[in-house]
């Protein structure tokens, strides 16, 4: 039985909203039906489809965006430091940590580019998002690797993807440096020196 078609008794009922949401996570997770995808994956999305709210689906996919998830997604585009196919950018202060990994996709949609991270600062913490197409570069790992010897810090994640935070008021880097001046060149350098893996 179809998304909210009557049944026969004692059958289930896949509700509208549902069956949308089930759709979205499946074109996310294969890029449009375009990536690693199984005739299950094709299967499921055609019996979803009958069922979905069309108006819903395009604003699941589609959400609006505020002014300063635009504002960072630009700087880290403008302002992005690139190494031979890595890029990293310090966005600077803001008040929406999400900005993060979002201005991070956008940088992986550049021309050339195969493992991006971006970090800010919202009040005293740093947040750090990577994203890598990369089979050189595990993110999760190379993350893990470029805040180690930043106490409390704490960063990882997958292959493709990974994230952290960096208490940076409080915490003491190695060498006695605040962990304030990794906000410019050491901070930078040591991310681009473990996506390269050489920590």
């Amino acid at each position: 039985v179809g998304p909210d078609e009557i049944p026969p008794e004692d059958e289930f009922v896949l509700p509208s909203h549902i069956a949308t949401g089930l759709l979205y996570g499946i074109q996310s997770d294969t890029k449009h039906l375009t990536n690693g995808c199984s005739a299950a994956e094709f299967s499921a999305s055609a019996y979803l489809y009958r069922g979905v709210d069309e108006h819903r689906l395009d604003r699941i996919a589609n959400p609006q965006v505020s002014a300063e998830v635009l504002e960072i997604k630009s700087r880290a585009i403008t302002e992005r430091e690139v190494r031979g196919s890595f890029a990293v950018c310090n966005v600077g202060s803001l008040s929406n940590a999400d900005a993060i990994p979002q201005a991070a996709d956008e940088l992986m949609q550049l021309e050339g580019v195969t493992a991006v991270v971006v970090y800010g600062k919202r009040e005293d913490t740093l947040y750090i998002s990577g994203r890598s197409r990369d089979d050189r570069v595990h993110m999760g790992k190379a993350l893990q690797a470029a805040v180690t010897d930043i106490p409390g810090a704490d960063a990882g994640g997958h292959a493709r993807m990974g994230g952290g935070q960096v208490p940076v008021e409080s915490a003491v880097i190695a060498g006695g440096m605040e962990a304030g001046l990794w906000l410019d060149r050491e901070f930078i350098d040591g991310i681009f020196d473990a996506l390269n893996g050489n920590v």
